[in-house]
């Protein structure tokens, strides 16, 4: 008789379980089936859990309650994982031996079945009616900063999050609904840069422009451009003057002229490339496989 699993889900963020947030316990459900884990259940009953699944950094009264079966933690922030208090980690790091990778923007294109749409997008037949959109609360990321203030010199950035916000109040929908992709999506372009750079590290910032048909200024990991068409993208390489100067440089010229903006913004978001790195390394199954191997010592 195959063994039946009982998964306890512990520190997990606001509506992770109860899948009103964009990246939710659904994922795991849908993951946990392309595993030898496949025969599940998520209970909350402590004394019957034999799986923790565990968001964040470890809780060691947790840890400390029972002895697990397995122990699965993600993380979706920008930090290493506490590996080795764990049988498997799934997080944006790809050279450790028991942590499978797994960026966030992964994770939210599975749960809000987003891929469709990227891998067949709209046309974009008419330049939008605005320039360019910067919604960020966190004034931490210089850079991410500095390419606003920049950019905000040649033409007016609208700001919309609480960060020199220039709109007059701040965008209050869901960064996953539609109404906010469709205010994202009336502008040219998108500043959309991460927090930070880590390894792997990728979020939704880099999947809502192009789910809105806008163009990504992203910075980040190197590792997006296996994701998704580097040509596609706006992508500060660096963090030399040379870099940025580039970037704005390019910016400018697809916004002074509709010909080339045209032909951008409709260029493929996954290349050939991309599609075999996304089936090898980040569909269910690929993952799946990656978890079995470190849980089960399954090779195939």
């Amino acid at each position: 008789m195959t063994e039946r699993y009982y998964v306890y889900p512990s520190s997990w963020w606001p509506g992770f379980l109860e899948k009103t947030d964009a990246n939710h316990i659904g994922f795991f459900e849908t993951l946990f089936t392309y595993t030898k884990l496949n025969n599940f259940e998520i209970t909350f009953d402590i004394n019957k859990a034999t799986v923790l699944l565990e968001g964040g950094l470890p809780n060691n009264e947790i840890h400390k309650l029972k002895e697990w079966k397995y122990k699965i933690n993600f993380i979706g922030e920008p930090v290493l994982p506490c590996y080795e208090s764990y049988d498997v980690c799934l997080t944006s790091v790809n050279r450790i031996a028991n942590v499978v990778d797994l960026p966030l923007a992964v994770m939210y294109i599975h749960c809000n079945h987003f891929l469709p749409r990227l891998l067949n997008p709209s046309i974009v037949m008419q330049i939008p009616q605005h320039f360019c959109s910067f919604i960020v609360s966190n004034p931490k990321c210089q850079i991410r900063n500095e390419i606003f203030y920049r950019l905000n010199k040649y033409k007016k950035v609208n700001s919309m999050g609480g960060f020199e916000n220039n709109m007059n109040g701040t965008i209050s929908n869901p960064y996953w609904s539609n109404e906010y992709l469709n205010i994202i999506g009336s502008h040219k372009f998108m500043i959309c840069a991460e927090n930070t750079k880590m390894e792997t590290y990728s979020t939704e910032k880099i999947v809502n422009p192009y789910l809105a048909r806008t163009i990504p200024i992203y910075w980040g990991t190197h590792n997006i451009k296996n994701i998704f068409n580097p040509d596609s993208m706006l992508f500060l390489e660096d963090e030399s003057e040379e870099a940025k100067e580039q970037l704005i440089n390019k910016i400018i010229e697809l916004d002074t002229n509709d010909e080339k903006y045209l032909e951008f913004i409709n260029r493929p978001i996954f290349t050939e490339q991309n599609k075999r790195y996304w089936n090898e390394n980040y569909t269910y199954d690929s993952l799946g496989i990656k978890i079995n191997n470190i849980l089960f010592d399954i090779y195939v």
